[in-house]
């Protein structure tokens, strides 16, 4: 039952610091909670409310694509709305209006030089290089031609979706700039924190009592215990946990969000901004369900390279938590390839016995998580991750710690219990993926 007029949210403890994350990491280097630990040794940062927000900004891609204007093709007269007759005989200078696609001339402005992409020709096709002149509105901008083509350019349906890329700028000798500057906004994130408690209790007689497997009692094994499972608490919150915060009781009660809740999020791309991935093959998918069961090479490969454009500023590699059945098909195709460039098993990375495989777009470390493993279904499950992406967010003076007596006053035994109050800080889900249903592989 809550106290009537009892601080909920903004309580601050002056109480010591105290990482015993670190310590139970160090005990248990290949134990139940390997990614608790391993962010134990990496970036950690406090927080003064039981909500936390962060930015993130990524690099605009200054393309857009071609779209239907009036008829069929993209492109119209230059000052109006009217449609070209196809094919078009383009001369030097020729200035014309282009239609793209919702929002495509946001990245635009006056002297970007642009080229349309394998555009259509009344002869096989070309890359069409234009100078933007004026941004007419969100799905219009004027340009003109720098060079003719070998032929005729198409105003059909043939030159829809081609892509609009910026490769340039270019202004004339002494003239005032005046076209409009583009700054892209940050994206906004955020998550909680998440109280963890795990208490355990013995009685007064038991806790002077030995015990055959040790003479001082069991309450340091009861005490050890406990921390094991807060870790084991904490890190099944990080991997499966979803962002919630109820206030239909007398007080809060939060939870965070996990790594696969920020891919969901991701693939969703109303949060950040992205296009929406359904299908494993879509550009934007990080939870690939791989229904077939197998895994080729060529498909590996292309995931691979896919949550590899993205990686952190420090090292060019990727941690991969995962089950003993996935690693066992992994290997199992390593094995089919008459050469493979790799370090079995390596003991000075993450200070955990791992599996080091080189590829063309970087580095991987192999480590199977116990908990993946003892599950029949996430046995054939990897979660590849960016390390140095992630950051464990800890309320200021709430980290894990042990309270001790709270028992009742008059009470005939002892309770204390590990608490921890923390939550997750994933940055750039497109830098992390989760592979499922690996049970079988293809060469």
């Amino acid at each position: 039952m809550a106290i009537l007029g009892l601080m909920d949210t903004e309580k601050y403890s002056s109480q010591r610091f105290k990482n015993v994350r670190r310590s139970v990491f160090y005990f248990y280097p290949n134990g139940a909670a390997p990614l608790t630990g391993i962010m134990s040794l990496l970036k950690e940062e406090k927080s003064n409310d039981p909500e936390f927000k962060w930015f993130e900004k990524r690099m605009a891609d200054q393309s857009t694509v071609t779209a239907a204007a009036n008829s069929a093709g993209p492109f119209t007269t230059s000052g109006g709305n009217v449609d070209i007759v196809s094919p078009i005989t383009v001369t030097a200078g020729l200035a014309v209006r282009v239609k793209t696609a919702a929002d495509g001339t946001e990245k635009l402005r006056p002297g970007h030089v642009v080229q349309i992409t394998n555009a259509g020709l009344s002869s096989g096709s070309a890359d069409l290089k234009l100078v933007v002149v004026s941004v007419v509105d969100s799905t219009k901008f004027e340009a003109r031609f720098l060079e003719v083509p070998s032929s005729t350019v198409l105003n059909t349906t043939a030159n829809n979706g081609k892509e609009t890329l910026v490769v340039g700028s270019s202004f004339a000798e002494g003239v005032v700039d005046t076209s409009r500057g583009i700054y892209n906004l940050p994206v906004e994130l955020g998550n909680y924190t998440q109280i963890f408690r795990t208490p355990f209790t013995i009685t007064g007689t038991a806790l002077k009592t030995s015990a055959r497997f040790d003479e001082t009692g069991i309450y340091k094994d009861m005490a050890k215990e406990a921390s094991v499972n807060n870790m084991i608490e904490i890190e099944k919150a990080m991997l499966f946990g979803t962002k919630s915060l109820y206030t239909g009781g007398d007080t809060p009660q939060r939870t965070m969000g996990g790594i696969l809740w920020f891919l969901q999020q991701w693939e969703a791309g109303s949060t950040y901004g992205n296009t929406a991935a359904t299908l494993d093959s879509d550009d934007n998918k990080r939870i690939i369900a791989n229904a077939s069961g197998t895994l080729s090479e060529k498909q590996y490969d292309t995931y691979l390279e896919r949550v590899f454009r993205v990686t952190n500023n420090t090292v060019n590699e990727k941690l991969v938590l995962c089950g003993s059945g996935f690693l066992n098909v992994i290997n199992q195709l390593y094995k089919s390839k008459s050469v493979l460039n790799t370090d079995l098993p390596m003991t000075d990375t993450y200070g955990m016995n791992v599996v080091k495989h080189l590829t063309p777009f970087g580095t991987i470390f192999y480590k199977t998580h116990p908990l993946f493993t003892q599950n029949p279904t996430l046995r054939y499950n990897a979660l590849v991750l960016d390390a140095q992406n992630l950051v464990y967010r800890y309320l200021d003076g709430r980290d894990t710690e042990l309270l001790k007596n709270r028992q009742p006053n008059d009470a005939d035994y002892r309770k204390d219990e590990w608490l921890t109050e923390a939550g997750l800080e994933l940055r750039f889900p497109e830098s992390h993926m989760y592979l499922q249903n690996v049970r079988d592989y293809a060469p």
